[in-house]
């Protein structure tokens, strides 16, 4: 067999990196959704990572198993089976029109979801509307996942990152025009965020549609003259899919649970929990993209039938990932203050308030950061190669068990403030080193080189 082109460094930078640059993009706009509600009211800023967080509890399950048909793509067209890569997509077309329909189930329920976090009354008004609007987005940002992994599946990672760039553009402009006003618009605040998210989800999903519809597309991948509702091609892709979409979502509920004990902490305390972890995921979502051209790689290295250049692909990844992740950590412990600033919300007596909160935080995320780099690149390799079941079983036991239950737990003896704070992410490092090490003991086991999800 050939090698896999991918496995070398030089090869999966090129297949990664847009990937990377793509997420980074897509965590980027809420970043910037975030930023933008901060310089609108302090209120706007406590609501909108609960809400970012709960919507992505049940986003997470469909726009993560639809994005996984970018391994199916990269297993079958390495080995040569063009057709069955692209008829793959309709079994996620059909996950993402159940995904909508759930979605408007949801929506009826935004408003006893929000109370959940037991936040202020006005902070709770806002976290309820913004959460309507996120889940309203599901079905567009499902399909849109779906295509953009097909498409980064059969090599085209470039094009992914172009598209997310327009996306991005877009959304940016009318997050600034929509939240604080501007052109006879009035500021509409959360409600501007909301619209805002939602159009660019609906341009995004008809920009896909259009590319994966193309006669180019038809021709090579038949996409087209594929279509079909074959319920052995369906089962087949939620066997492996579906897991890892669950990972997500039974992740993110304890999560959920998590930042329900920091709202507990007080209104400075989340916001600036909110300001420092907003960072934090801003600067690890190129790792989180970045390990989606990982089990790509590993995909067309199975797909290939040569395993071992998939563990070239993960020794690959270490030398490129580990000096950024370094670098970044010592950002945090080093310059908080330099990284928090785009946030500034011109409140200078509230915003000091909130860095004696914030900095402290910064320090712990920065020990959590290699752990957390490191967990991804062998989480990342063994989905890869289709096992989704054994992740799914150790990240939700720990995050229930170290994370979520623990806070829980001793919530009612936390005091408000910092001592909260530094009790809380002190969990939250624990269980970060605790998946890094399960992901790596199963790495090293290697079942995963026997498994494919091809059939």
């Amino acid at each position: 067999m050939p090698p896999v082109e991918s496995a070398s460094v030089p090869g999966l930078a090129r297949l990664a990196l847009p990937l990377a640059a793509s997420t980074g993009l897509g965590f980027f706009l809420h970043y910037v959704n975030r930023t933008v509600l901060s310089w609108h009211s302090p209120e706007a800023l406590a609501a909108s990572l609960p809400a970012g967080m709960l919507a992505w509890t049940f986003q997470g399950f469909f726009v993560i198993s639809c994005g996984y048909v970018g391994v199916f793509a990269a297993q079958h067209s390495s080995a040569g089976e063009r057709r069955e890569a692209g008829a793959m997509v309709w079994p996620m077309l059909l996950l993402a029109a159940l995904a909508s329909l759930v979605s408007v189930a949801l929506i009826l329920l935004r408003q006893p979801m929000a109370a959940v976090f037991g936040t202020e009354a006005v902070v709770e008004r806002g976290l309820a509307e913004l959460l309507g609007w996120y889940l309203a987005e599901l079905g567009p940002m499902a399909i849109a996942s779906g295509i953009a992994g097909f498409c980064g599946g059969i090599g085209r990672t470039r094009l992914v990152l172009v598209m997310s760039v327009c996306g991005a553009v877009v959304c940016m402009a009318l997050n600034r025009w929509l939240v604080l006003g501007g052109l006879g618009v009035p500021a509409l605040g959360i409600t501007g965020a909301g619209l805002a998210t939602l159009g660019t989800a609906v341009l995004m999903c008809a920009a896909w549609l259009v590319w994966l519809f193309a006669p180019a597309q038809r021709r090579d991948y038949a996409t087209w003259a594929g279509r079909n509702r074959d319920p052995v091609r369906f089962l087949r892709y939620c066997r492996y899919a579906l897991p890892r979409g669950a990972t997500e979502i039974l992740e993110m509920v304890a999560f959920v649970a998590f930042t329900a004990v920091l709202t507990r902490l007080g209104t400075d305390a989340l916001s600036a929990s909110n300001l420092a972890f907003n960072t934090y995921l801003l600067l690890m979502v190129p790792v989180i993209g970045f390990s989606q051209g990982i089990s790509i790689a590993v995909g067309q290295a199975i797909g290939a039938g040569v395993p071992d250049q998939a563990r070239q692909a993960v020794r690959s990844a270490f030398l490129i990932l580990g000096p950024y992740v370094l670098i970044v950590a010592g950002a945090f412990a080093l310059i908080p203050h330099l990284l928090l600033l785009p946030a500034h919300h011109g409140d200078d007596a509230l915003w000091a308030r909130q860095m004696v909160l914030a900095v402290p935080v910064m320090l712990m995320l920065a020990v959590a950061m290699p752990f957390e780099a490191a967990h991804w690149i062998w989480r990342s390799a063994v989905q890869g190669a289709g096992d989704t079941r054994w992740p799914l079983v150790a990240l939700v036991l720990g995050a229930t068990c170290l994370l979520a239950l623990p806070a829980w737990l001793l919530h009612g003896s936390m005091e408000p403030g910092l001592p909260g704070l530094r009790l809380c992410y002190g969990l939250f490092i624990l269980y970060v080193a605790f998946i890094a090490v399960a992901m790596g003991w199963r790495y090293r086991r290697g079942a995963w080189a026997g498994m494919s999800v091809r059939g």
